[in-house]
């Protein structure tokens, strides 16, 4: 997430000094939020689609299930750089409060655009809000240690690890088997904010490796890979292959590898993408045409990238202009 600070721009080194910003970091970001609106578009366009395609199956691992629970680490990781920031800027009385003033407005603006799209006045659950309240939390324990952050995620791994959960975007309260995923982010990100990668290597390895054993163990012991409701084997897998993520990422900048100019502005402002599917796609489909549109297979993941292309170039555009959603 990007906290306000100024949109990163190509051609500049992993740490930019004015903004703060990670380039590693954005483009990780570009690249789930770039999954998320192809997972969501093909069931758009392409709503009979080969079953690796899907998402949200239930006891079903597939490839689209990974890239929204990755944001939401990812979510983590940027918030513990928002607030070194903050301090640096001498606000570090206000930081916090700005954290959960910007990620309450991410749980309403979330309602909002859930509650159009259902075409009734109503409060709804989504990505977004679940986004907000993982944000809160971290916020809440932002000045806590790496024990304390670390046993609350356990206890909420350990309390809501699958049996009795519900649709984690169902409500407030169901969405708290995805808070792990923050506060693991949160953890990871730490030695970001004093730009020391080493030992953010470190965490981001043990992280890794412990994360994807524990959710084997649970898998073995009969605990699914669920997104749907987060059960905490799912959820395990998930934050260990984010870790890997940005550990992969990073290692390609250290190697030299040139990034598209453009992947890390998309990152810094991967929220408005997000919310742009809604007004270009979403309403527009479901409002005029009633339903999915029910395109042949190839022609519909035609249009499933050029639509992902015009919500990428129509936020690079808004960018340059200086709008974004301030998270």
């Amino acid at each position: 997430m990007a906290f306000g600070d100024a949109v990163a721009h190509g051609g500049r080194a992993r740490s930019d000094a004015a903004g703060g910003r990670l380039r590693f970091l954005d483009v990780a970001r570009a690249l789930a939020v770039v999954t998320m609106l192809l997972g969501n578009l093909i069931n758009v366009f392409v709503p009979e689609h080969p079953r690796w395609l899907a998402h949200n199956l239930g006891d079903e691992l597939l490839p689209f299930d990974l890239p929204a629970p990755i944001f939401q680490f990812l979510i983590g990781v940027s918030l513990a750089l928002f607030l070194v920031r903050r301090r640096a800027a001498r606000e570090g009385g206000k930081a916090r409060l700005l954290a959960v003033r910007r990620f309450a407005v991410l749980v309403v603006l979330g309602a909002v655009l859930d509650g159009i799209a259902a075409g009734r006045l109503e409060i709804r659950w989504g990505v977004l809000q679940t986004l907000g309240v993982g944000g809160l939390v971290a916020t809440a324990l932002a000045t806590s240690s790496d024990v304390v952050v670390l046993a609350v995620a356990t206890t909420i791994l350990v309390t809501h690890y699958g049996p009795g959960n519900n649709e984690v975007h169902r409500s407030a309260l169901d969405c708290l088997p995805f808070v792990p995923l923050t506060l693991l982010g949160y953890v990871v990100g730490r030695p970001l904010a004093s730009r020391d990668h080493e030992s953010f290597k470190r965490r981001a390895s043990i992280m890794a490796a412990l994360c994807v054993g524990l959710a084997i163990v649970l898998r073995l012991v009969g605990i699914p890979f669920n997104k749907v409701t987060g059960t905490s084997s799912f959820v395990l897998l998930t934050s260990s292959v984010s870790a890997v993520l940005l550990l992969g990422v990073e290692r390609l900048e250290e190697s030299g590898w040139a990034f598209p100019p453009a992947l890390p502005i998309l990152g810094a402002n991967a929220l408005t993408a997000w919310v742009l599917q809604y007004v270009v796609v979403f309403y527009p489909v479901y409002f005029l045409l009633g339903s999915p549109v029910a395109l042949p297979e190839i022609a519909g993941l035609v249009v499933v990238g050029m639509a992902v292309l015009v919500l990428s170039l129509l936020t690079l555009a808004l960018a340059r202009r200086g709008f974004r959603i301030p998270l």
